[in-house]
């Protein structure tokens, strides 16, 4: 079922009014109808799909398609924003809670679950995380125990919410409800949500890992339920809060962050964001994603099913299996650009604490490791073509890969810039914004590592001797404005 509160489809009108401040490539939503004072609005603005939905450059226009002041564009944001929250905090949380009232764990065993816990992460983790992890002790002693009246009221905010879903729009009673419900929800919820929150989310993690191997007591069960709560209410909020990065639990202040930051003012240009640098031939591997996709693969599975030529199987093979992720990851990543630079607007975070010139020691390995993937691509083309001028083409492309590897490595070809921003880190093309950082540290004397959120491994990069120093410094103040601790 497709969702009634937003669509792409909008009037000639709202295309109209919108496309002077439209971004590229994000796609343009609107609401759904918005009722107030016996009149219709929409929000109307662009959404980035990755791992939350959430409206940014955004106006609100009236039946007619045209924008609406300030004052009158507050209440409707109000109102959509509140609907959004109590639609998604309803639907995860109604099961959660349901499951935890059912739980009765004993306050000693889960005090000695949390003990062992913190230990274990130490040991394993070589970190001394336990004081935090044991600020859960504190955190289940302190529990609201109003889960009762949350529930109902979660109850309650289901009901509106399904009642407008069937009605295709917000009507002003139903709006006027669901914002009553949230605050009653709010004064009842408020205080146990910032103790969730006063937990480092590394930590948080961690914890949750650890309980997650082995929920066999009410104990582990009843522990890794309130991660899970703590993770619904984040998700809840990244609805808008994706942008800032940043949510301890205080609504009120992100419902007018948003508002005031990511709502369209007609008196200022619309941000000056773009593909430049790196991302500047992207709309050209655009096109070729589109038509391999579209047009060429189509084309070559038709010519397949005609001929039933293995030579053709194999190519489209190769396309799915090597090209087509490739331009894939290249579009995501220059999305991704877009955000980056989206969000430094944002901020007001655009000073750059410190630049260095730096050798990338990971780009000579990438190098040599594409340089052997492509000899057993070319090795295996060609025992089903029999091919040898495939075979040497793959041949040169891994040989040409593996000397720019070794020259790159005695050479400056591996040099590259590093520029420690203050809410995020380039290094070289790449951007690490703050919350992609899992850590940093010095590897030795002049190498650092940065420790993604990922699957693959850290960053290095080696700074000159005479840097060093200037290197530190800018690090802390750069762990210091993020949060994040330098080990090394």
């Amino acid at each position: 079922m497709k969702p009634v509160y937003k669509t792409k489809k909008l009037t000639k009108a709202q295309k109209k009014a919108y496309k002077p401040y439209a971004l590229p490539e994000f796609p343009i939503y609107r609401t759904f109808p918005i009722e107030k004072d016996g009149r219709y609005f929409y929000l109307v603005g662009q959404i980035k799909i990755d791992e939350e939905d959430h409206f940014m450059q955004w106006m609100v226009l009236d039946d007619e398609g045209t924008m609406v002041d300030k004052e009158t564009a507050r209440p409707i944001h109000e109102s959509y924003m509140a609907w959004e929250w109590a639609r998604t905090l309803s639907d995860s949380l109604i099961p959660l809670l349901e499951e935890r009232e059912q739980l009765h764990p004993d306050s000693e065993a889960l005090e000695q679950l949390i003990r062992w816990s913190a230990e274990q992460l130490k040991q394993r983790l070589h970190e001394d995380d336990t004081e935090e992890i044991l600020e859960y002790i504190t955190l289940f002693r302190n529990k609201t125990m109003r889960e009762h009246d949350i529930l109902r009221f979660l109850y309650e905010l289901r009901n509106v919410v399904r009642r407008t879903e069937s009605e295709g729009y917000l009507s002003e009673p139903n709006a006027a409800q669901i914002r009553k419900l949230w605050k009653e929800l709010q004064e009842a919820y408020q205080p146990w949500i910032i103790q969730l929150f006063t937990i480092d989310s590394i930590t948080f993690q961690r914890f949750s890992i650890q309980l997650e191997k082995a929920k066999d007591s009410q104990e582990r069960k009843y522990a890794y339920n309130t991660f899970l709560e703590r993770n619904y209410i984040r998700t809840t909020a990244s609805s808008i809060s994706h942008l800032l990065d940043y949510f301890d639990g205080d609504w009120n202040y992100l419902l007018n962050w948003h508002f005031e930051k990511t709502r369209i003012d007609p008196d200022n240009p619309k941000p000056p964001i773009s593909f430049k640098g790196k991302y500047k031939p992207y709309p050209v591997l655009k096109k070729i994603y589109q038509a391999m996709i579209y047009a060429i693969i189509p084309l070559e599975a038709l010519l397949f099913l005609g001929t039933w030529n293995i030579g053709i199987l194999i190519t489209i093979g190769v396309q799915l299996v090597v090209f087509i992720p490739i331009l894939q990851q290249y579009w995501m990543w220059a999305t991704l650009h877009l955000i980056f630079q989206w969000k430094e607007i944002l901020k007001d975070k655009s000073m750059v604490i410190a630049r260095f010139e730096v050798k990338d020691m990971g780009s000579t390995t990438d190098s040599k490791t594409f340089a052997v993937l492509a000899v057993i691509t070319g090795g295996i083309m060609h025992i089903f073509l029999r091919n040898w001028m495939v075979l040497s083409i793959f041949l040169i492309v891994a040989g040409l890969l593996y000397g720019y590897g070794v020259l790159a490595d005695r050479t400056s070809l591996s040099w590259t810039k590093v520029e420690f921003h203050e809410s995020w880190i380039k290094v070289g093309p790449l951007e690490v914004w703050s919350h992609l950082v899992r850590g940093v540290s010095w590897t030795d004397e002049q190498t650092l590592e940065i420790d993604m959120r990922k699957d693959n491994g850290p960053l290095k990069v080696q700074f000159k001797p005479e840097d060093k120093e200037a290197a530190v410094e800018a690090l802390e103040k750069w762990c210091e404005k993020n949060g994040r601790s330098m080990a090394g």
